[in-house]
């Protein structure tokens, strides 16, 4: 089963200097009327819990093109388009306006796909355009002696770059600056400065030939994410640490993340959630460290290059299970499952074989804290011991 969660959307930029040269953002101000169709929503579809570190977030979201790259998925005429998002430890958010999660335009497409795949029936779930993050638009960079260390995440298949928030501006708060990426013509939606929505094209040729579909979107999110790191170097803000970046991705984004870490040297720690591994470096595997964190019913019987991977993994590496957990359980779209229940025709069981039975909040919070305690003993050198042994704290973890 494949459900696309909702991203977050572009808003206005204001941190101008943020990578000097790249392409700002703007939309629709705070208090602008939603569409027609939209107005009767008062509810938000979900609500995203608040960061826990010390610092506020902020965001800006950015547009750029590899003007050395033709789009894999076009017609060999235009260059590949990215946009981005730059989550930061912020000085404070005050006065600034809190990042949008999904805009409009991309609000149709994502809330019929919900609706689609729980049910398949038509229709559309409301409330996914009032969402909105901790992330402060634009608002000032805290500063820190050698810039504060850097993550990417890449999201699933059809999913888009801020599906999940929730683990991505917990990680800014804490000290660390998330570069979120959208992947185009796989993502859902993705909506670009200009006024176009590109759409996921490639469903049709996922259904004739999976196998070599997916591995050509892996070799396109690769060259992506590989490009986004060329860009930051290029601008290299002050506030960046750049000598060692780690990486963190969902499902297909998490098969990326390892991929990444083996072709590029400025990728020194990953994260794999819950994806299935691609390409060369299930078998090459990797002297880098390495954390793969299942959902309770992944296993080396039903995901067999789960196991082939790890088994070639040489540098620090650990395992860990989280209990009640599925697939989706690692994007936003587990803290919707109360509304998503609302829509006409759900199944119960649908949702548990997407979601799990374990609390979205709860499943976030665990989340948040083996994602953090990776990056801060890899990327800091701080250890919280969460990897040594089972912890009380965290009974429906299971190191493997």
């Amino acid at each position: 089963m494949r459900l696309t969660p909702p991203r977050a959307a572009l808003a206005v930029a204001t941190v101008a200097t943020a990578l000097a040269g790249a392409v700002a953002v703007a939309a629709p101000p705070a208090t602008a009327q939603p569409p027609a169709a939209t107005r009767h929503q008062a509810a938000p579809l979900l609500t995203l819990p608040e960061p826990t570190g010390t610092y506020a977030v902020g965001t800006t979201p950015l547009h750029l093109v590899d003007t050395d790259r033709a789009d894999p998925w076009g017609d060999g005429k235009q260059r590949r388009e990215l946009m981005i998002n730059i989550w930061y430890p912020a000085r404070t958010a005050a006065g600034h306006t809190r990042f949008p999660w999904l805009t409009p335009a991309e609000a149709g497409p994502v809330g019929r796909d919900f609706v689609q795949t729980l049910t398949g029936a038509p229709g559309v779930v409301g409330g996914v355009d009032a969402v909105r993050t901790h992330g402060a638009v634009g608002a000032p960079v805290a500063r820190k002696p050698g810039g504060h260390p850097v993550v990417l995440f890449s999201p699933g298949y059809g999913a888009e770059r801020n599906s999940s928030a929730a683990l991505v501006e917990d990680l800014a708060s804490r000290g660390y600056v998330v570069v979120t990426i959208d992947h185009p013509h796989d993502a859902t939606a993705v909506r670009f400065p200009d006024g176009r929505t590109v759409p996921n094209t490639i469903n049709a040729l996922l259904e004739k030939d999976p196998d070599t579909v997916i591995r050509k979107a892996l070799d396109v999110r690769v060259a992506d994410t590989r490009f986004v790191l060329d860009e930051l170097q290029a601008r290299h803000p002050r506030w960046m640490r750049l000598e060692h970046v780690g990486m963190v991705g969902h499902s297909l984004g998490g098969a990326t993340a390892a991929q990444v870490a083996h072709d590029d040297p400025r990728v020194t720690a990953g994260i794999d959630m819950d994806g299935n591994p691609y390409g060369s470096v299930v078998t090459d595997g990797l002297d880098k460290p390495f954390l793969q964190i299942a959902s309770g019913s992944t296993t080396r019987e039903n995901t067999p290059d789960w196991g082939t991977f790890s088994d070639h993994l040489r540098g620090w590496h650990r395992e860990i299970k989280v209990v009640g957990t599925e697939h989706l359980s690692f994007h936003d779209v587990v803290l919707a499952r109360a509304k998503l229940a609302e829509i006409p025709g759900i199944a119960p069981a649908i949702l548990t074989e997407a979601f799990g039975t374990l609390d979205g909040r709860r499943t976030v919070t665990l989340e948040r804290a083996y994602v953090s305690a990776f990056f801060d003993l890899h990327l800091r050198g701080v250890d919280r011991h969460l990897f040594d042994r089972a912890v009380p704290a965290f009974p429906e973890v299971t190191l493997v």
